[in-house]
């Protein structure tokens, strides 16, 4: 996400390299969402999903803009909260809106780290499931940082398992959520079940 410099090696999303695409360009191709984010100013709901689309109108929303809001609002059930300011929001109706501006600006690419923080059971799993229609429809590619490996294990396609900035294990949630691996990865002795061909893992 060109949050740090580049040290070794090549980043390219698509035909993008990080490394000399300007700007506008790759706020078009990749929107990234932090773990921890501080946006300043007095905005509403509706003003900072609006804030998404800027990589698009440079200041000046038009029509398709607006539906595009409204259309995504409705998806994450946001309706009722779009004229709220931001600061008076409970910490997961923040994230979930912080979510949906990254949504509304509709890149191919979404890179998501802890997204679940905040969220009850229901807006958890809602929120995984409109990410799974981002992928199974729209076609995008989301990568995100997760430590509920239950949910990992249920809607990833690819799980990549990490410990100390190594990668441990990468495949199918089904190959590589094994309990040998998240002994190693963990130190638990934990029970790996199945449903509908997923593991399910019981501490």
């Amino acid at each position: 996400a060109r949050l740090n410099p580049l040290q070794t090696g090549k980043i390219r999303f698509d035909d993008h390299d990080i490394l000399t695409t300007d700007s506008k360009i790759l706020a078009k191709t990749v929107a990234m969402l932090a773990q921890e984010n501080h946006i300043q100013g007095r905005l509403t709901v509706a003003e900072l999903l609006m804030f998404g689309r800027y990589p698009y109108h440079q200041g000046r929303p038009t029509a398709h803009d607006e539906a595009i809001v409204k259309q995504v609002m409705a998806r994450f059930e946001l309706d009722t909260l779009a004229t709220r300011y931001l600061a008076t929001l409970s910490g997961g109706q923040r994230q979930r809106v912080l979510i949906a501006m990254i949504v509304c600006q509709d890149t191919p690419f979404v890179l998501l780290d802890e997204p679940l923080n905040n969220l009850d059971m229901y807006h958890a799993g809602k929120l995984m499931r409109i990410l799974r229609t981002l992928v199974e429809q729209d076609k995008k590619t989301v990568v995100i940082v997760l430590h509920d490996i239950n949910q990992a294990s249920q809607f990833a396609d690819t799980v990549v398992m990490m410990k100390k900035g190594e990668i441990v294990s990468q495949g199918r949630p089904v190959d590589v959520l094994t309990k040998e691996r998240i002994f190693e990865l963990f130190g638990v002795n934990a029970t790996v079940l199945e449903h509908n061909g997923r593991p399910v893992i019981v501490d």
